[in-house]
């Protein structure tokens, strides 16, 4: 009997002593526990997808959030741009954890759903977070964490962000332990994760918005020329192209003033769709306005003094009298042209280099844009020697504008030719040696203008021509 209670009186004893500590009051922030490797792992909600990665059991992690208060200050929190949910934030170092202590810690994430009581977190909600490596100044840090599970679905979802404090407090200190890696404050934040189907769908929804648009007023600009395909298609027995459809071609929204389709505006329109895809992505899926990188504006930059400089120089490679003449005699058919993609890689009747690189490096330059511009349009960057090679290509693009070409000195020479000697038939009626030099510089005109207008040109037409004949034109 003796021996029972002296045994019973030893267990009350080490109870007490156990049992005391919890019953002075609530553990204090500051307090060291374990942050080293667990058997555990954190439980993904239902419907996430979860990483096991344990580092700490979740029970006593819940414990501790519940009695501690926190006292790490998170300065600012925000969601970037990443495919996978990911947040930024500043944090300050708290005033409980010395400066060297603070340079060596490991920082911890966890996140369970917001408006879950603080009192009563259910360990199987925790989920945990992937901390990138970051590199502390004296007194404050910014620091990446991924959080894969974080969002799945199509609306935004809210979430109470934990980030914990951990230092090694020395080898050997806790034999427990494999790293002896210890919680000594934590910080704890509200924040909201966009959705990624939302986001993309609102960036793919204004890029095809604007391109709508675009088309929509395209429609009715060129209503007429739309007539002259629909008729051309119904010509040659082919399926009539609707309204709609035609509109909606490219080389129709980017065309010129004389029909032709725009290199220079082809590539204003890329890229002002294409930023502007990217820009409603980046900003629906951080809920800000996002700053643009010098590599942004310089594309766009290049791209619209080409577009700017081409117009000022735009104009017909046709004298105006030598044009006139063509279109009266039928010779070149005088309904709307349509816009053809080759009208961008050719001009004059000949393949331009220039163009064709223009072309290419800025689909490349578009391409990056979309495929990391995404992830951090802030900090968007393309090698300078592509945004040189591209400025280098619409230089040269309008240089070889602005420069007379010597095929088109040559077109203008024949047809000039042509006009003078079916003037000299005019007024010399009868002369053979008139009528042979108008037939000659008729017939010397058929390569030159196919070269120049393609099917526009009409060679029956210029065979059949007597001078001052002048056919009836067509009315659409």
């Amino acid at each position: 009997m003796r021996v029972f209670l002296a045994a019973l009186a030893s267990f009350l004893a080490c109870f007490s002593a156990v049992a005391q500590p919890v019953a002075e009051g609530r553990r204090q922030a500051g307090d060291l526990i374990a942050c080293g490797p667990s058997t555990d792992s954190f439980a993904a909600p239902e419907g996430h997808i979860h990483a096991r990665r344990p580092w700490m059991a979740p029970q006593e992690l819940v414990a501790y959030l519940t009695e501690a208060a926190p006292r790490l200050s998170i300065k600012a929190g925000q969601q970037t741009a990443k495919a996978v949910p990911t947040a930024q934030f500043r944090l300050a170092r708290p005033t409980t954890v010395s400066p060297e202590d603070w340079s060596r810690a490991w920082l911890e994430a966890v996140l369970y759903p917001a408006g879950t009581s603080r009192t009563a977190i259910p360990a199987e909600s925790l989920v945990v977070g992937i901390v990138q490596p970051h590199t502390p100044s004296e007194t404050e840090t910014e620091v990446i964490v991924e959080f894969p599970s974080a969002s799945t679905g199509w609306l935004p979802s809210r979430w109470e962000v934990v980030l914990l404090i951990c230092v090694d407090v020395g080898a050997g200190t806790n034999p427990n332990l494999e790293n002896n890696r210890m919680v000594r404050e934590f910080g704890r934040v509200t924040l909201y994760f966009s959705s990624l189907k939302l986001s993309a769908a609102i960036g793919i929804g204004t890029f095809a918005l604007l391109y709508v648009v675009l088309a929509f007023t395209a429609a009715r600009l060129h209503r007429r020329q739309y007539e002259v395909a629909r008729a051309a298609a119904e010509r040659e027995a082919r399926r009539s192209i609707p309204a709609w459809q035609f509109a909606l071609r490219p080389t129709v929204i980017t065309q010129d003033a004389f029909g032709y389709c725009s290199l220079a505006r082809f590539q204003v329109l890329m890229f002002t769709l294409v930023l502007a895809g990217v820009y409603a992505y980046v900003m629906a899926r951080t809920g800000g306005l996002p700053t643009l990188s010098n590599t942004v504006l310089a594309l766009l930059g290049i791209t619209m003094t080409g577009s700017t400089l081409a117009r000022v120089i735009e104009g017909p490679v046709v004298d105006t009298p030598n044009r006139v003449w063509l279109l009266g005699t039928g010779v070149i058919d005088p309904s709307p042209r349509i816009p053809r993609w080759q009208d961008m890689l050719a001009g004059e009747g000949e393949i331009d280099v220039t163009r064709v690189q223009a072309l290419a490096f800025s689909i490349f330059a578009a391409l990056a844009l979309v495929v990391n511009g995404t992830g951090d349009l802030e900090h968007f960057e393309i090698p300078e020697q592509l945004n040189y090679l591209i400025g280098l290509s619409q230089a040269v693009y309008v240089a070889g504008r602005a420069l007379p070409r010597e095929s088109a000195n040559r077109l203008n020479e024949e047809v000039r030719a042509a006009r003078e000697a079916e003037l000299q038939v005019i007024a010399k009626p009868g002369d053979q040696a008139a009528e042979l030099a108008f037939e000659t510089a008729r017939n010397a005109l058929g390569t030159s203008l196919f070269d120049f207008f393609g099917e526009r040109f009409q060679a029956q037409r210029l065979m059949q021509l007597r001078p001052g004949d002048r056919p009836t034109p067509e009315i659409y």
